[in-house]
């Protein structure tokens, strides 16, 4: 087997198109996340990997950014060995996220290639939608506009203190132009927002769901991903979305709402290069 790297968005699509193809689900995250780049709705650097043998392509990683590796399906015999080129090409990472063995492997290398201990950050833990409820919460669904932006950067904000998931206005502003960002509304006034990737190789991945705290127990994030969810599912895709393993709130809600458990990513954290 052998690993080919490149920071060519389309390149590594023509070489892992088709693997990525034969399990949308599973590779939700790498699959928007090259469509995202290719549609101008992200703009951050990135370093795609794709593991092959004989002619066939069996496994798919990804580092964008700022944001920590992430594993799709790896081979074990290569694990270790992706690890050694990501380090190469890519010291500064902030960790490794995936299936919890394979992300094991791979961060244990890693300490041995830099000497940075790691640690579990957090899991998450990936759902398809089935049987889709709509709750009874008052409401309506409206794509953000350009008069939101200041809205949704100040939201997002927030959320990035409460959970560490951030984005910048920049994406925030290229996702409302391409109509992938939404809100809530209640009596005429956003109170929860959420955003989503795609649809992509036929899934659209919801995230993030936010709702600020002067809005929250009146089930809106719930109306919210309902709402957008029917509104994807209406356009001939199949959703999914994640939800941190510890929020027992969000798995709640989603579930309640019909989304399903498929599997579940560990984050490891790596201890920070120092200067």
């Amino acid at each position: 087997m052998r690993i080919e790297v490149t920071d060519d968005a389309a390149e590594f699509r023509r070489r892992a198109g088709g693997f990525l193809a034969r399990d949308p689900l599973r590779h939700t995250v790498i699959a928007t996340a090259v469509d995202n780049v290719l549609t101008g709705v992200a703009d951050e650097s990135a370093l795609w990997a794709s593991v092959h043998s004989d002619g066939l392509v069996l496994g798919a990683a990804m580092q964008s950014g700022a944001h920590n590796v992430f594993l799709g399906e790896v081979p074990d015999p290569v694990i270790a060995e992706l690890a050694t080129e990501f380090a190469e090409r890519s010291p500064d990472a902030r960790g490794v996220e995936g299936a919890p063995g394979v992300a094991l492997v791979f961060a244990e290398r890693w300490r041995a290639l830099s000497g940075r201990a790691f640690r579990v950050d957090f899991s998450t833990r990936l759902y398809r939608l089935g049987t889709l409820r709509i709750p009874a919460v008052p409401g309506i669904l409206r794509a953000a506009t350009g008069s939101d932006l200041d809205l949704c950067v100040r939201w997002q904000r927030d959320m990035q203190r409460e959970v560490g998931v951030g984005m910048s206005t920049t994406g925030i502003r290229a996702r409302i132009e391409a109509g992938r960002w939404w809100l809530w509304e209640d009596g005429g006034r956003p109170v929860a927002m959420a955003a989503h990737s795609g649809p992509c190789y036929g899934w659209g991945r919801i995230g993030p769901v936010f709702t600020p705290p002067e809005s929250r127990s009146h089930g809106y994030a719930s109306a919210l991903t309902a709402a957008l969810s029917k509104r994807l599912r209406a356009k001939g895709s199949d959703v999914c979305l994640f939800a941190d393993v510890e929020n027992p709130t969000s798995n709640k809600i989603y579930r309640a709402i019909g989304f399903e458990p498929v599997r579940t990513l560990v984050d490891y954290e790596f201890e920070p290069t120092t200067a």
